[in-house]
């Protein structure tokens, strides 16, 4: 586990990764004591996956599978959409609204960065357009 601080536009307060081989107890251990609501998985330097509390209740609980003993890499979702830092605040937002997750990893450069939360991004949006009046 470490944790790598977020990009600077305020969208988030750190991303929480974790390795392939971490188990659904973990990540969850990890959530709940970082008050997060998802984990990017990573192999090196490479994202390969994000968990979600979602993720965990739905491929894990729900199918009954042993959260002590699975694995990221069995339950993680692996098609990870990510957005790039000079992407933006709104189209950042954009990406986020119009999507069926919650959670968007940050890259620069080919290397996580960040993660931005829908909870992120609107207080960060509403933020902006208060700042405009």
């Amino acid at each position: 586990m470490q944790k790598q601080r977020a990009f600077s536009m305020s969208l988030s307060r750190g991303v929480i990764v974790a390795g392939e081989s971490a188990t659904a107890v973990h990540i969850a251990q990890l959530m709940m004591e970082h008050d997060i609501g998802a984990v990017v998985v990573m192999r090196g330097s490479k994202l390969v996956g994000i968990i979600s509390e979602r993720d965990i209740a739905r491929r894990v609980v729900a199918c009954g599978k042993n959260p002590r003993v699975a694995a990221a890499k069995e339950f993680m979702t692996k098609k990870v959409v990510t957005a790039d830092f000079k992407d933006g605040l709104n189209n950042i937002y954009q990406k986020l609204c119009h999507a069926k997750f919650r959670h968007l990893p940050i890259m620069h450069e080919g290397r996580l960065v960040g993660i931005a939360s829908q909870r992120d991004v609107l207080y960060g949006v509403t933020a902006r357009s208060l700042k405009k009046k």
